[in-house]
């Protein structure tokens, strides 16, 4: 997509209104019914009823191009800063097109098929000036395709069809790929730094290679493309966010659709797909921490009928860590290829190849030093490494083949497949502070850090798969979308492991390359993991009400064995457990845009381990009852949500109460299943585009985390009423964005944000507390077309994140494991599209 079409598709197009548009079809269907596929052209002259409300003239052209069924193509500088009347009453699609334009100096002008072109009055006569139309054809998938702006209006995560957001009766959070671009995410975590219910980086700045974040108090699932991301700890592979068109969050419990995952929910990755629309982007960034990275991506058709299209997107980067002696290197690319041999059927192809040479440090600092002050008052920069320079190895290589087959057989059904290979292996070497008080010394200086040494080799390979079958149909007044589905994930892991011990390091004075010798391999651990999972729903709507109802049965089973090197000995291992999960969903959409609603949804994770008499566990159970209200006002991009919600995680195993149950060959007390995690809390989350070139996002969360029910430890450690580590009280964000619409300086764009954290713990006793710190963000861009049109395409960008270089803890982990936030980021870049 050229610089110049992709400043007027934000600047004039809202949000979601090429979902709106995508649904061309819309006439074949009856009334409520949203999404069904049309089988004829309507005829120019066809008479249809419309009622579409005064507003801008760019929605209501595209609320009457998807009631009349056709598809529309048009310059959005034309109907920049126009408004319309808009239309009551029965017209053709011509005449409604000339009610709607009527005093604009704009006129619609017919082209083959169902085909629409908005030009210029004067142009339309002589046909002399040739205009950059925006083509915005129809596509089955809204939800996976390009939005334009922040606010998205459908997504396909939480009930694997594509549903509009203000009918979905649970929690939904999306991030745009232009959200990402301008607030210069580069990881997943700083993509969802602005989103409610969300506490990113927990691992602070040692957090790169790996995606560590919690939901709603949770651990969620991260998915790609409906499919879950598979590779273990140390072998788990990244997804790099110039990879993504989008990013939705589910939240809560989210079994019914994705099977086994504890009651946060799912964090679905979106992967760019190949285009209609011809796009060709190249970037080069540098920033500080010595950081350089080049992006490409292109796309469109390969032949002249678009059966044919392709996707290629690329990126290589490289930078210092920000804790000190450490690195980052990551090189990427991905392929992909759809096939449609007609309007029926289409195959996509979706591949990555990545190596990450380097990716930092996981090490830690202490809460003494940091959160805490030493006898001589010194406190260790955010840059303190706990590991070894010569010793850290972190180099990880993945690649996925996979595939999005879909056919649809009438107006009824559709079917779907998705498949996806993924293979990884890693080596990973590390030195890092073992947890143990005061350094491991007792006078009181706290001079020395004792440490540990680990080394792993793993090779994970993961084939996951997903097959259902759509039907939509009505029954009477009920409008059913029907869903049956089988999906299936086997993941095979292969883990060699060695751990040893490593030299003491003088914190005020640290050698970070000493010649510490690698451990040698102590265990070698296979296992196998198999799930299968039967699902059901039905999306039921009544007039303005609609009702979800879900249900799924999985088996889940996890054989393996770990053999001990020096000896041969084996201990086997084996899981199996099954569940039902359910979902109840229920949400009123008022014609104001007002949609109030009710959900309920169920959660499971299988449990390793036996209680007495060797009685294995049963999976940890999630529930939640939600309840909450949208507003997406007619006509407009905006969407506003505020959601309450309570959350059980019950079978949670804690101390068996019985003293003369001892279980396991160390005499330890047994456990049994009688612990709960109890969350409560309110979102309140906010995206609007309310004037042509602003963009604002809003978000608040509160939450009451704390362990329900717990028995004493052996060491009379009691969790009940205790909150869990590294979950926040309340957070806060809010983010702006405006682009200079007239003047000298048109086409500059100033954006900045503001970000709350609210305190937590960092111990199980609760007697460590970390502080609360609100951080700064800012954005400028400039389209250098706007000066020059010689410079037509290039856009030159500056993002900088924790602006006043503030200097905090994120979390901690107990005493001895705490981890420093990320430090200011400086990042300039230099994009070119044509």
């Amino acid at each position: 997509m050229s610089a110049s079409l992709h400043s007027r598709l934000r600047a004039s197009l809202t949000a979601g209104r090429l979902a709106v548009l995508a649904a061309t079809c819309a006439g074949a269907f009856a009334a409520g019914m949203p999404q069904a596929w049309a089988q004829s052209v309507p005829a120019a002259n066809a008479q249809r009823s419309y009622q579409i409300a005064a507003g801008p003239l760019a929605d209501a052209l595209t609320q009457f191009a998807r009631g009349a069924g056709v598809v529309l193509s048009f310059d959005p500088a034309l109907v920049r800063g126009r408004r319309s009347e808009g239309l009551d009453g029965a017209y053709s699609v011509s005449a409604g097109f000339a009610r709607l334009l009527s005093g604009s100096g704009l006129q619609a002008r017919a082209q083959s098929g169902n085909s629409w072109t908005l030009v210029q009055a004067s142009s339309f006569e002589g046909d002399t000036t040739t205009l950059a139309p925006v083509t915005v054809s129809g596509m089955s998938d809204s939800a996976l395709a390009p939005t334009v702006g922040y606010v998205a209006t459908a997504s396909a995560s939480a009930t694997k069809t594509d549903t509009p957001l203000i009918e979905t009766p649970q929690s939904v959070s999306v991030v745009t790929r232009e959200q990402m671009t301008e607030q210069g995410a580069q990881t997943l975590n700083q993509v969802l730094r602005y989103t409610a219910g969300v506490a990113t980086e927990t691992r602070g700045a040692t957090a790169t290679r790996l995606d560590q974040f919690s939901v709603r108090g949770f651990s969620a699932s991260t998915y790609l493309d409906g499919l879950r991301v598979f590779g273990g700890r140390d072998a788990l592979p990244q997804v790099d966010a110039y990879r993504l068109e989008r990013v939705d969050v589910l939240k809560g419990p989210a079994s019914v659709m994705y099977g086994q995952g504890g009651p946060g929910g799912v964090v679905n990755q979106v992967s760019k797909r190949p285009l209609d629309e011809t796009l060709r982007e190249v970037e080069v960034q540098v920033g500080n921490y010595d950081y350089r990275r080049a992006n490409f991506d292109f796309g469109g058709a390969l032949d002249g009928e678009g059966k044919y299209l392709y996707r290629l997107v690329g990126s290589g980067y490289m930078s210092d860590g920000q804790v000190k002696d450490t690195k980052e290197r990551r090189y990427f690319v991905s392929p992909a290829f759809t096939w449609r041999p007609n309007g029926d059927t289409s195959l996509t192809v979706l591949t990555n190849f990545q190596h990450d040479p380097d990716m930092g440090s996981y090490g830690s600092v202490s809460s003494m030093r940091t959160l805490r002050s030493a006898p001589d008052g010194i406190r260790l920069p955010a840059d303190y490494y706990d590991g070894d320079a010569n010793f850290e190895e972190s180099d990880r290589k993945s690649y996925s083949l996979g595939y999005v087959l879909e056919h649809r057989f009438n107006d009824t059904f559709k079917a779907s497949q998705s498949l996806r290979w993924t293979h990884a292996e890693a080596r990973y070497r590390s030195v890092y502070g073992a947890m143990t008080s005061n350094y491991g010394y007792t006078d009181n200086t706290y001079l020395y850090q004792q440490r540990s040494s680990i080394a792993t080799d793993v090779d994970v390979g993961a084939l996951t798969l997903d097959n259902n079958l759509q039907a939509r149909f009505n029954t009477g007044a009920f409008d059913h979308t029907v869903l049956l589905g089988l999906d299936y994930q086997h993941v095979k892991t292969d883990t060699l492991s060695g751990f040893g011990t490593a030299p003491a390091l003088n914190v005020l004075n640290p050698d970070n390359r000493q010649h510490i010798p690698v451990p040698a391999f102590s265990t070698d651990a296979t296992s196998k993991q198999y799930q299968t999972g039967l699902y059901f729903q039905d999306q039921i709507r009544i007039d303005r009400l609609s009702v979800l109802l879900g249900g799924r049965y999985d088996w889940s089973r996890t054989v393996g064995e770990t053999t001990t090197l020096a000896t041969g000995r084996v201990a086997p291992s084996k899981l199996d457990a099954e569940a039902f999960s359910g979902r109840l969903g229920v949400i009123y959409n008022f014609d104001n845009g007002v949609a109030p609603y009710f959900s309920y949804s169920e959660s499971f994770e299988p449990q390793s381990g036996t209680g007495w008499n060797n009685t294995p566990f049963k999976p940890i159970e999630g529930k939640q009852y939600e309840v909450g209200i949208k507003y997406q006002p007619p006509g407009s991009a905006t969407m506003l949500t505020a959601a309450a919600f309570d959350i059980r995680r019950e079978n949670m195993t804690t101390t068996d109460p019985d003293p003369a149950h001892i279980c396991g060959t160390t005499g330890g007390r047994c456990s049994i299943q009688a612990g709960e995690l109890r969350t409560q809390g309110i979102e309140l989350e906010a995206k609007t585009e309310p004037l042509r070139g602003l963009t604002l996002v809003a978000a608040y969360s509160l939450m009451d985390n704390e362990y329900s029910k717990a028995y004493p430890s052996v060491a009379g450690l009691n969790l009940k009423g205790k909150t869990p580590v590294g979950v926040p009280s309340q957070q806060a964000s809010a983010w702006a964005r405006y682009q200079l619409q007239e003047g000298p300086l048109a086409g500059l764009g100033v954006g900045g944000g503001v970000r709350y954290i609210g305190s937590s713990y960092g111990d199980e006793t609760n007697s460590l507390k970390i502080p609360s710190v609100t951080l700064f963000d800012l954005m400028l861009d400039y389209d250098l077309g706007r000066a020059s049109p010689s410079l037509k395409g290039m856009q030159v960008a500056l993002n900088v994140q924790n602006l006043f270089d503030k200097e905090y803890i994120a979390s901690c982990a107990g005493d001895s494991w705490c981890w420093y936030g990320y430090q200011r980021s400086i990042r300039a870049s230099l994009r070119y599209r044509w």
